[in-house]
């Protein structure tokens, strides 16, 4: 009797081995390396078996990222722009930005070194840098002179320096965070209540 060929263990074991190949992959990128021998050594596997699952760097760069993706969480922004307090509002967006950051932490440094050289990571910089931009947004009409420097704050640049040459914590870095952005923003609030127009005189 002739046996039917089964291929669920094969097809199982190619998600397996492309799983592996991705995991390894998003472990040496956070440490700057992107060589081919290098991932092949560290997911188990040879260098022909790379190269038939990602025949190009760009290629693993577009399931490593959607990869990472789909692990992070993002804000919710329009229930960040709903919290009418403004400095709790402050509090809450700066920590969902802070969590983003040091979840990215590896992940942005070496995109940011790389998105020259491809269009995945540099797609992947521009929508994370945006986010910071929303986030800015919602956190205070800040006047156009102010905004800069906010906008310079939240970076995932200044939080890196805070976490590396600082030697901060991420709860240390997150209310440093808050105690910069916190004057731009409540010394705004209250001029902008003190200049509200009255409302008419009785007679």
């Amino acid at each position: 009797m002739n046996r039917r060929y089964d291929s669920s263990r094969r097809k199982q074991a190619a998600v397996e081995t492309r799983r592996r190949i991705l995991q390894a992959a998003l472990k040496l990128h956070w440490e700057g390396i992107t060589e081919f021998e290098a991932l092949a050594r560290e997911a188990g596997c040879s260098l022909p078996t790379v190269r038939k699952y990602f025949p190009t760097k760009e290629s693993l760069f577009h399931d490593c990222t959607r990869t990472f993706a789909e692990s992070l969480a993002m804000p919710d922004m329009v229930a960040l722009a709903a919290i009418a307090d403004p400095g709790r509002r402050l509090q809450e967006c700066v920590s969902e930005l802070c969590r983003i950051h040091e979840a990215m932490f590896g992940y942005a440094w070496f995109s940011a070194h790389t998105r020259r050289d491809s269009p995945t990571l540099d797609g992947e910089m521009k929508a994370y840098e945006g986010l910071a931009d929303a986030m800015a947004e919602i956190i205070a009409p800040v006047d156009a002179g102010r905004k800069p420097v906010l906008r310079g704050l939240l970076d995932f640049l200044t939080w890196r320096a805070f976490r590396l040459a600082g030697g901060l914590s991420p709860e240390q870095a997150r209310a440093e965070l808050v105690t910069l952005t916190g004057p731009l923003i409540l010394e705004q609030e209250a001029d902008l209540q003190t200049t509200k127009p009255e409302g008419k005189d009785r007679s």
